[in-house]
């Protein structure tokens, strides 16, 4: 049996608002020490992107708010989040195309919206 594989390009997505998978979250050492690595599936555009962000406690932290805006509500003071229940769920990514220094340009994940293509309509 054959084994094919389709050839992506790597052109980065243009800046817009993207439906997106949580695929993958890990903890990792990185230059400011540990964090989490986020991993989305972009559902519309067979795309992944990768994201980092700090691990704190705080109802104001990049982990706090993309946790909650997978949840589809805010984290409320002294709730646990349990992070690997997160994988599976949706969430609306807001994405930015940048450029480094030496041109090559890539997505970065700017915030993390509570997905609401899903809402149960509650008006009938």
């Amino acid at each position: 049996m054959p084994i094919t594989i389709t050839v992506r390009g790597k052109e980065p997505l243009p800046t817009g608002e993207y439906r997106v998978e949580l695929t993958a979250i890990e903890l990792s050492t990185g230059q400011f020490g540990d964090q989490l690595k986020w991993t989305f599936r972009v559902l519309d555009k067979g795309r992944h992107l990768v994201a980092y962000s700090s691990i704190s406690d705080s109802p104001d932290s990049k982990c706090m708010r993309w946790a909650g805006a997978l949840m589809g509500r805010a984290i409320q003071l002294g709730e646990q989040v349990d992070f690997e229940s997160l994988v599976g769920k949706t969430a609306i990514a807001v994405v930015v195309k940048q450029r480094r220094e030496n041109g090559q340009e890539f997505n970065r994940v700017e915030e993390l919206l509570p997905d609401t293509t899903n809402a149960a309509d509650t008006s009938t």
